[in-house]
């Protein structure tokens, strides 16, 4: 069963990866696929899959909210020129390309994650990166690897708060002690220690996917600084972890990063030479369009980045408006799923009205308006078959625990086939358990929600800390985050290079398991 189980994913890497085809092609057969697996031998009701499909329209339905705003965010400010404002002001930092992709896909992409989280990052990192005269599929790949360790924290603390705390209830059930299962706060607190070294090494595995293997040299170089920026933010982050709890450090450890990074740039301290090889272009110029100064450039960021605060941030009466505003469907089609949307409560919608209410600023009128909702209605619409797609995979894959066979849900079987082979050295094993989660069911909270009960039942059957363990498990799900397929395509969509989802997998793939390596290495030394 385990290798019927695995088909889905296997199928995935396979036609994208290996066979090179573009998600819009590939998901739909890796959806077929695992309805067909789920339909035998598991023997899920065709009611049930139905259902799953509906509620991945739902889900597809949110997410492409997440795209539009985003594009259409994006589009105006372009037109405006509050986009190529910010772009030189990265790039006076320094020239150096990978001084530039550890500042904006490193340390704002974590910023943006602790902020608003679901995608956001890299929404906006891709963009600015390809405005700095990155080539589009690596300003995809650079933001994508650069959104890794803050995902173990997420939006003011989502995976840990919410993913852990419930992916852990009902431990007696699952034959695990109560007594034995640690609280959110320890299992963060031991996440932000191991970061203390994986956390410092992920800017250089960044530089490694920037660069290629061919040009290792020219990360190696610039190891150091990376190293420092690394090391800065993780120290930080585990300083609010300690002190404040899971819910702040990947908004507040960013910024040790970003102090790091500007000091060492202005004291000369940064990568040495100058790195911008062949088929980047130059930045984008001072003249030749609109310029609205640095101030009113910056200030559509510092709104949105209030909007999604304000939205998010649990305890805020706001937040708590716009998340009961939802739309509901209960007990899809009699099989016992529910669906749920949130519009105001999404990214989304915070990109859009960022984006109204900056127009005012930045002097776009009505037309300028209507065109930056075409352009990201035209790219959000070539999204949606590839995403719903993807996502139907995933909702069946997940779903397939109620079936006629009376057999555990395809992911279960896989994790309890892991438990049973490497059992005795499971701390390795852990993080990769986390990735899957993150891979199947897009994001570090529903892996943590999958897959924490499996986790914490392995470590105590094997003798193993519980709290390292399940710390493995979320530093392995937040690595999971560069190569969900969803992700993907929905980064891929808002850097205009749809079709080049299986290329983006290659290159984010190796970052991923060195990670994942380190990451089990880390936990069988510490303990």
């Amino acid at each position: 069963m385990i290798g019927v189980a695995a088909l889905p994913i296997v199928a995935a890497l396979v036609l994208l990866v290996a066979l090179r085809w573009p998600a819009r092609r590939a998901m739909p057969v890796c959806a077929g696929l695992t309805a067909l697996a789920a339909l035998w031998p598991w023997g899920v009701a065709p009611r049930r899959l139905a259902a799953a499909g509906v509620e991945a329209l739902w889900i597809t339905a949110g997410i492409l909210l997440i795209v539009f705003g985003a594009l259409f965010f994006l589009a105006l400010l372009r037109g405006a020129g509050a986009v190529g404002v910010l772009q030189r002001l990265f790039a006076g930092l320094s020239p150096d390309r990978r001084a530039q992709a550890v500042v904006v896909g490193w340390v704002l992409g974590s910023f943006l994650e602790g902020a608003a989280g679901f995608g956001t990052p890299a929404a906006i990192t891709a963009p600015l990166l390809i405005g700095l005269g990155f080539p589009p599929v690596t300003a995809v790949v650079v933001a994508l690897v650069g959104d890794s360790t803050a995902v173990s924290f997420g939006a003011v603390g989502t995976p840990m708060v919410v993913g852990m705390t419930e992916g852990l209830s009902g431990a007696a059930g699952a034959g695990v002690d109560p007594a034995l299962v640690p609280p959110v706060e320890a299992i963060a607190l031991r996440v932000a220690t191991y970061d203390l070294l994986l956390g410092a090494l992920m800017p250089v595995l960044l530089l490694l996917a920037l660069t290629g293997a061919r040009a290792w040299r020219a990360a190696v170089q610039a190891a150091p600084f990376a190293i420092a920026v690394g090391a800065a933010q993780a120290a930080v982050a585990w300083a609010v972890a300690r002190g404040l709890g899971p819910e702040f450090p990947s908004l507040v450890g960013p910024l040790g990063g970003l102090a790091a990074a500007v000091v060492l740039l202005r004291l000369g301290l940064g990568p040495r030479g100058t790195w911008s090889p062949e088929g980047f272009a130059p930045p984008a110029p001072a003249g030749g369009g609109p310029d609205p100064g640095r101030l009113l450039a910056l200030a559509p960021y510092a709104l949105l980045l209030g909007l999604l605060v304000l939205t998010r941030a649990r305890g805020l009466p706001v937040a708590a408006w716009v998340s009961g505003l939802a739309l509901e469907h209960d007990d899809i089609l009699g099989a016992g799923l529910s669906a749920r949307l949130a519009p105001l409560h999404s990214p989304g919608a915070a990109f859009a009205a960022a984006a109204l209410l900056s127009a005012p600023l930045l002097g776009v009128g009505r037309a300028g308006l209507l065109a930056a909702a075409r352009e990201g209605a035209a790219v959000t619409g070539r999204t949606a078959l590839a995403l719903l797609a993807a996502i139907a995979t995933v909702r069946i894959f997940v779903h397939s625990g109620v079936n006629a066979a009376d057999l555990p849900a395809m992911p279960r079987v896989l994790a309890d086939g892991l438990v049973l082979a490497l059992g005795a050295a499971w701390p390795l094993a852990a993080p990769w358990v986390g990735a899957l989660g993150a891979f199947v069911a897009g994001s570090a909270t529903f892996s943590n929600l999958l897959f924490a009960l499996v986790q914490a039942r392995a470590a105590a059957e094997a003798g193993w800390s519980l709290t390292s363990v399940l710390a493995l498990q979320s530093a392995g799900a937040a690595a999971g985050n560069m190569v969900c397929v969803h992700n993907v395509v929905a980064a891929c969509a808002v850097a205009g290079v749809l079709g080049q989802e299986g290329a983006v997998l290659r290159r984010t793939a190796g970052p991923l398991v060195v990670y994942l390596l380190l990451a089990g290495l880390v936990g069988l030394a510490l303990g």
